[in-house]
């Protein structure tokens, strides 16, 4: 599944190699020795000199070598890593268009026996240091804890003359176990929930309470309904009260909306994006005013666009260096005809009616078709086009899910419709939901770089996570995979465990993976832990399978019975050891009363 488009912007090439060094050649490193130092300026922003640190510290892991980090008051030096737009940078005259590279861009490039880094001061010179490491010199940063830092004595840089600009603005892997700050630094993801600091160059900000659904937050309906019905939605001939929606066109919901808005620019100065959407329910407003203009515009988005714009011009008059966001989400997700959001204003566009079984414009479902339709509308509307993608089962966190094949199709998807964010929603409240690992790896190459090779980020992820297990888990990711496209199932993100794209026949090849991966991590504890935490999906599902059935009257034996009384036992320790918090998104997991429960249903001891 693979279809190529030029998402960043690469020229030149590199060679690393531990042979002889050429005369333009840069060794780096030679028997845990090194000529080089690296340079940066005094008032260097805190991510240049973070990536200075780190630059130092992974080539002494690599080399053995300790490369010094001096100022660039020091006199110019004959080998030199320079790392920013500093004084040594431009004593040797080395043109670079800096405010083409933006916030993030950079460039690497040999200059002599000089090897220059330079790019946004923001996150640009820590990224450029990170795409050093990992497109040259082989390093990758799987997960917090799992990483691959190759080894040499002997570390040679051929001629290099690369400039990076990622494509998209916003990268967001929205999944609990990516939530580490140097793992997203790392990754170039400049996550909203990721715990980035100044060191890491910060991140795409919301401002606080601003993130989604705001009508609510932003005229409460406990503190106005009850004077002023009027600001909430009519509905069947009566004004909502509680949660429902807005009365769009309602002159003073507009000036409530604008002052919630500027009051929370003015108290979050270091955030970016505010959100003015629509609550998370339909009941959207039937009054004259709002039908007139979303029957003019073909949509029901053009109340809450016109509302959205109107925030947003007030809001570039005071912060014109901050956005306004709302969401094209389910009631609002078609384009208006004519009506445009504003520069200031992002539409988030979201994908959660559709099938994640297989690429968004691939696929033949309905629901699919009409988003890509969506899709399309809005990438000739809005000069700011973000996405809020979902990758998950919501119902069950721990089903199989197959869609790790779908999520560099879908990126490119939306790279080729003007979009410049990506929203990648996936278990956001708990750790260790099925295949958690590998979904926020392969949603992090996707999101930098929607060309990165889908074969190569299994293939790496795969043999450093499992290490000798990891051939029958590829078997298990190729059954489940290879099942929902021979038969053109469609799964959606509520797909129970009784639904078609899991059978008794695939849970019994899939368990006999599952153990064969067990029994091949034999006694490394690391390994055979991650591949008991894997196997949790595969468990779920059966015992739940068996669950199902035994709950409907007159319902024969469950072909997985006796082998979900099987996997009772090492399934229920292994999840209440695992720290998984929750089954799904909305209520919290007890274990015991979860144990109880589920041995009742398969008449075993809990």
């Amino acid at each position: 599944m693979s279809r190529s488009i030029p998402a960043l912007l690469i020229a030149g090439f590199c060679l690393v190699s531990a042979a002889a060094a050429h005369a333009d050649d840069l060794v780096l490193a030679d028997g845990g020795q090194s000529a080089y130092r690296i340079v940066v300026a005094d008032d260097a922003s805190p991510s240049t000199r973070h990536g200075a640190e780190e630059l130092q510290m992974f080539l002494q892991q690599i080399t053995g070598a300790k490369l010094p980090i001096v100022s660039d008051r020091e006199p110019l030096g004959a080998q030199e890593i320079i790392l920013g737009d500093n004084a040594h940078l431009r004593q040797l005259g080395v043109q670079i268009d800096f405010p083409a590279l933006g916030r993030e861009g950079y460039v690497i490039r040999t200059a002599g026996q000089r090897l220059v880094i330079a790019g946004g001061a923001q996150r640009g010179n820590l990224y450029g240091v990170y795409g050093l490491l990992e497109n040259h010199l082989g390093c990758r940063w799987f997960t917090p804890e799992v990483s691959r830092i190759p080894k040499t004595p002997r570390l040679v840089i051929g001629l290099i003359d690369e400039q990076q600009i990622p494509v998209l603005e916003y990268r967001e892997p929205f999944t609990f176990d990516c939530f580490d700050g140097d793992w997203c630094a790392r990754n170039r993801m400049n996550s909203s929930s990721g715990r980035l600091e100044a060191k890491h160059g910060g991140k795409v900000m919301f401002g606080s309470g601003f993130f989604c659904h705001t009508f609510a937050n932003l005229v409460p309906p406990a503190k106005y309904f009850k004077e002023h019905p009027e600001y909430f939605s009519l509905v069947g001939g009566k004004r909502q009260d509680g949660y429902a929606q807005l009365c769009c066109t309602n002159e003073d919901v507009i000036r409530l909306c604008t002052e919630g808005i500027l009051q929370g620019m003015k108290a979050h100065p270091e955030a970016f994006v505010f959100s003015v959407s629509q609550n998370d329910t339909d009941k959207h407003c039937e009054c004259d005013r709002c039908q007139a203009l979303a029957k003019q515009e073909g949509s029901q988005m053009a109340p809450v666009l016109a509302l959205v714009n109107r925030v947003a011009e007030a809001a570039e008059k005071e912060f014109p260096d901050k956005a306004v966001e709302t969401l094209a989400y389910q009631w609002t997700r078609r384009p208006p005809k004519t009506l445009r959001p504003r520069p200031n204003v992002i539409i988030r566009l979201c994908s959660i009616e559709c099938c994640f079984a297989h690429p968004l414009e691939q696929c033949d479902s309905p629901a699919n078709r009409a988003f890509c339709r969506d899709l399309e509308g809005w990438s000739k509307l809005s000069n700011r086009l973000w996405v809020w993608d979902y990758v998950t089962d919501f119902s069950h966190y721990l089903m199989p899910f197959p869609n790790q094949r779908v999520r560099d199709d879908n990126i490119r998807l939306f790279v080729r419709n003007n979009v410049k964010g990506i929203f990648e929603q996936d278990t956001y409240n708990s750790p260790h939901s099925e295949l958690a690992a590998l979904g926020g790896y392969l949603t992090a190459k996707f999101l930098w770089n929607p060309d990165y090779d889908e074969n190569t980020a299994l293939t790496e992820f795969l043999d450093a996570y499992y290490g000798p297990a990891a051939k029958p888990i590829r078997d298990y990711l190729d059954l489940i995979h290879d099942y929902v496209e021979k038969h053109n199932l469609h799964v959606v993100i509520w797909a129970p465990p009784t639904s078609a794209h899991v059978t008794d026949d695939l849970l019994k090849d899939a368990n006999r993976l599952w153990q064969e991966a067990e029994r091949l991590a034999g006694s490394d504890a690391a390994v055979l832990k991650r591949v008991q935490l894997g196997r949790m999906s595969v468990d779920y599902a059966i015992v739940e399978r068996v669950r199902a059935a035994a709950g409907k009257q007159d319902s024969p034996p469950s072909p997985l019975a006796a082998l979900a009384v099987e996997r009772f036992k090492p399934f229920v320790e292994t999840l209440a050891a695992s720290g998984l918090t929750r089954l799904h998104e909305w209520k919290a997991l007890d274990i015991a009363d979860y144990r109880a429960k589920l041995a009742v249903a398969l008449r075993v001891q809990p």
